[in-house]
């Protein structure tokens, strides 16, 4: 400062003086300024020369005066102003009074008097606050001001000034993930930005300027804007950060940092990011802890990164196939680049390519060390559910982000699904409800809370929460599907047929044809349905969904078994098993060859499901002890299907695998002669009609639904309770009426229904 006025300087210029005054009056060398300035880069002198240069016209000296600087030619330089360490006690009003000063003068003529204020910290430290970032903090009257942790940041687009379109988009998102680490800021999220966009009727891809993002803030409620530039100086980049009051525009905290190169740019901001954190009022056990540098926890590649950044803009944007190159992409240029990894094993399961999944998730999880807390409990719950197949560990990672970071949605959408597949729906709405609460403009999040009606048969809270999510112009992920799914259950095929037309000739169309090839299965009308997996299977192929293809197929294969066609289940079986030999495929493939007694042939693709997927939890604890169990009643020896079927008895019961063992165990109860153990059992199953809706992509679960009718009808009949057998035959019917004639099982209902006994008491 010269009086009142603040002199400006860049941050290795200030560096530079905070050296020499700290040195005052002993010559400092070109090489140990060099090192204090410069610590961690190799740099030419003429950066040195040029900073001195700077510095001596800061403090109002000729170009060839020495009155504060004096040049030691070949050797270094001396500061020969006269220094003194005062505490600052009214000071300027817009520095903070903690802080300590170093007062310079020079005995010059009296006509002219200057002072030089450089803000330092006591002696004792200023070496270390010279060689990292010069921090000012401003408040609405000269006070210190802060964040308490509750408020709300929003990030707004770089400004960049250098022509190198690099640094477009990633360095704003290179900070999100600095900052996000820790769990006292609320970062807005990158997607609700986009969400607000779409709602204000602009691009979601438009450029988030400090104007726009102080009407985005305002709009959401947000108390922060964090703003950001990066210019370029030379060989090196100045990076500015600032965070301030979104109602006010007033200053909350200010960084600047220099990179000595364009590599050193990601380097260099972490470090600013860090000390904003401090600045923003965080504790510093806070940031130790929540501090991985950003180069690890992200990558070091600026090319990588833009890459990575393209990726998610697709990815929130809905468009995951679209994502998946340019994820590929920032994990070819950085082999170590575990978030990307992570992203790419989400995107590939949605997509429904699972063994994909599984090989980047596993890879992202073997790079966890390198990425922060939030991004290590991501990757481990991704790890849990594409690799492991583990939805109890995939439970407790989502437990413990949401205990560690209390105000992100994602781990309540997570956890949401989860307990809904395991029959946990008070608990799954609970947490889908909090996830649309903690981000209303997360798509994904209405999703959950639609899903979850659908498995407990709240079908019109469904449609209210997608229409909620569509009044916001977000589109919630397979809401068409859920769609279809409830049109179907309230018989609207006008309704369903618009929904099948909202998917065409988009990748999402396989997964609708293969639903609708279920809708025809469940009708009795199964040379429809399987025209339709033929389309689906082409579609999929088409697309390069391999996997899909194979699901689909292996789908055809479980439901044939299901109605007896076995010679029609073997040959998709074998056509599966052409496709893919991704988890779905194989343990779709082996239970409908169980069903149909061929042990050898279902053994075989056991074996194989076992060698490639060694840590899969739920195919041992699931699939396995339903194939074995289908075999046993298939030899006729129901006793054993029943222990068999001991260990499934926690099967995911909101996914189409739902209720499978429920129908087993029915058969063996059945067939034992305990017609009331086997009524309940099938009971289960129309009980939950809900959760066999196929829009969950396990394109066989609602074969079930007609064959529960066939098996309470036939329990009924064993028992002697005529009525209820009329009953159950009269709805398994009244499903059939359209079913194809020459369907063996429908030929049989219709026989087992026309030679029942008659039931007196009603007349029948």
């Amino acid at each position: 400062m010269r009086g009142s006025e603040v002199i400006p300087l860049r941050l290795k210029v200030f560096d530079t003086l905070c050296v020499l005054v700290e040195n005052a009056g002993r010559l400092v060398t070109k090489q140990e300024l060099l090192d204090a300035v410069w610590p961690d880069a190799v740099i030419e002198e003429n950066n040195l020369n040029h900073n001195v240069s700077v510095l001596r016209k800061a403090l109002g000296e000729k170009a060839t005066g020495q009155q504060y600087i004096e040049t030691v030619p070949r050797v270094g330089y001396r500061f020969v102003a006269g220094v003194e360490v005062v505490e600052l006690a009214a000071a300027a009003p817009a520095i903070d009074v903690d802080q300590a000063v170093v007062e310079a003068t020079a005995s010059r003529p009296a006509r002219r008097h200057s002072t030089v204020l450089a803000l330092l910290a006591v002696p004792a430290v200023i070496v270390a606050v010279a060689a990292s970032i010069y921090l000012v903090r401003y408040g609405t009257s000269g006070q210190r001001a802060v964040l308490t942790g509750k408020n709300s940041v929003l990030i707004a687009d770089f400004e960049n000034t250098t022509g190198d379109a690099v640094f477009d988009g990633t360095l704003r998102q290179a900070v999100a993930v600095q900052l996000g680490q820790t769990p006292f800021l609320n970062i807005v999220s990158e997607e609700r930005v986009r969400e607000t966009l779409r709602y204000m009727e602009r691009s979601p891809d438009e450029r988030v300027t400090r104007d726009l993002a102080r009407e985005i803030a305002l709009r959401q409620g947000v108390e922060a804007l964090l703003l950001g530039s990066i210019a370029s100086l030379g060989r090196n980049y100045v990076i500015s950060l600032e965070a301030v009051s979104a109602a006010s525009g007033d200053t909350v905290a200010r960084e600047q940092i220099e990179a000595e190169s364009r590599e050193k740019v990601l380097a260099r901001l972490g470090e600013a990011t860090k000390r904003l954190r401090e600045g923003l009022g965080e504790s510093l056990a806070s940031i130790e802890r929540f501090s991985a540098p950003i180069e690890q926890a992200t990558t070091s590649s600026l090319e990588a990164f833009k890459a990575y950044d393209l990726g998610r803009r697709k990815h929130y944007g809905g468009q995951y196939f679209e994502a998946i190159p340019l994820y590929r992409r920032a994990v070819d240029l950085d082999p170590n680049f575990a978030i990307a990894y992570a992203a790419l094993g989400i995107t590939y399961a949605l997509a429904r390519e699972y063994e994909l999944a599984a090989q980047f998730s596993r890879r992202a999880f073997e790079l966890r060390e390198r990425v922060s807390e939030r991004e290590r409990l991501y990757i481990a719950a991704r790890y849990y559910m594409d690799v492991l197949n583990d939805g109890d560990r995939a439970i407790e990672a989502q437990e413990l982000w949401k205990q560690t970071y209390p105000r992100d949605f994602a781990p309540r959408t997570n956890l949401s699904a989860r307990y809904a597949a395991i029959g946990r729906y008070k608990e799954a709405l609970e947490e889908a409800r909090e996830g649309v609460r903690l981000n209303p403009d997360a798509g994904v999040a209405y999703a959950g809370v639609a899903h979850v009606s659908i498995c407990i048969g709240k079908s019109q809270e469904a449609k209210a929460a997608i229409e909620q999510a569509r009044a916001r112009k977000l589109d919630p992920p397979y809401s068409r599907y859920m769609l279809y799914g409830i049109a179907m259950l309230q018989g609207d095929t006008a309704a369903m047929q618009q929904q099948v037309d909202g998917v065409a000739g988009t990748p999402a169309e396989p997964a609708m044809l293969a639903m609708q090839s279920v809708t025809s299965v469940s009708a009795g009308r199964v040379r429809e349905a399987r025209n339709l997996t033929e389309r689906a299977i082409e579609l999929a192929k088409e697309h390069r969904l391999n996997e899909g293809a194979g699901a689909y197929s292996a789908g055809d294969a479980l439901w044939e078994a299901a109605y007896g066609n076995c010679r029609e289940a073997k040959q998709a079986a074998a056509r599966t098993l052409a496709l893919s030999h991704g988890r779905h495929a194989l343990s779709w493939s082996a239970l409908a060859l169980a069903i149909c007694g061929d042990s050898i042939a279902a053994q075989k693709v056991v074996d194989e499901m076992v060698r490639r997927y060694p840590e899969d939890s739920f195919f041992k604890s699931a699939w396995l002890p339903m194939v074995r169990a289908a075999l046993s009643l298939h030899r006729g020896d129901p006793a054993s299907a029943v222990e068999h079927l001991q260990g499934a008895a926690r099967v995911e019961l909101g996914t189409n695998a739902a209720l499978w063992p429920a129908y087993f165990r029915g058969l063996a109860y059945l067939n034992q002669g305990a017609d009331d153990l086997a009524t309940i059992e099938f009971q289960k199953i129309l009980d939950n009609k809900g959760v066999l809706v196929p829009w969950d992509f396990s394109p066989a679960g609602m074969t079930l639904y007609p064959l529960a009718y066939l098996g309470q009808a036939r329990a009924a009949a064993h028992s002697g309770d005529v009525g209820a057998s009329r009953l159950a035959y009269e709805a398994l019917l009244k499903l059939w009426q359209n079913a194809d004639t020459d369907l063996a099982i429908v030929r049989t209902a219709r026989r087992e229904y026309q030679q029942r006994p008659v039931d007196r008491a009603a007349g029948h």
